[in-house]
């Protein structure tokens, strides 16, 4: 699946890809194009941009930016993430369909990935209990001191 094209008289890959590749978009840092992990949804919608031949965008692959569906620089900050936004230019100006779900096989571009992803909130199965073990009377001495009540074999 992982396909290298060598460079006739070259050694060095001219292009290694593991994902799919949009048509009409080359990718210009194609090692943050390869990073296996994917953002987190803003939406379950791809967003309509007018892009121009000839200019440069990043396409926030990350999720966190304010300016969707563009990189703002939220992803330098630490411990945030390690993904990179994925810069591209366009070969034919016109309007395009960038995906939001950050989920795309073909980054950039939409490939209604947003089909599959869920609209629940990620801590819709979070316990609203706080439990602990016989072995911590650190905690047992905290909770307690903070007010909690023990119930159920936990504090609420």
């Amino acid at each position: 699946m992982f396909k290298t094209t060598l460079q006739r008289g070259s050694l060095t890959p001219l292009m290694s890809s593991i994902r799919g590749t949009a048509k009409g978009v080359k990718i210009l840092n194609p090692s943050a194009d390869l990073l296996p992990y994917k953002g987190e949804p803003v939406t379950n919608k791809p967003v309509k941009v007018a892009l121009e031949t000839g200019k440069s965008y990043s396409w926030c692959s990350c999720g966190l930016s304010k300016v969707q569906p563009f990189c703002d620089g939220t992803h330098r900050k630490d411990g945030l993430t390690d993904v990179r936004p994925v810069k591209f230019q366009v070969e034919k100006s016109g309007e395009y369909y960038l995906c939001n779900c950050k989920q795309t096989a073909t980054r950039p571009i939409c490939d209604r990935s947003h089909k599959e992803v869920s609209g629940a909130p990620k801590d819709l199965h979070a316990t609203q209990f706080v439990m602990f073990g016989d072995n911590s009377p650190v905690y047992d001495g905290v909770a307690r001191k903070l007010g909690y009540k023990p119930k159920n074999e936990g504090f609420q």
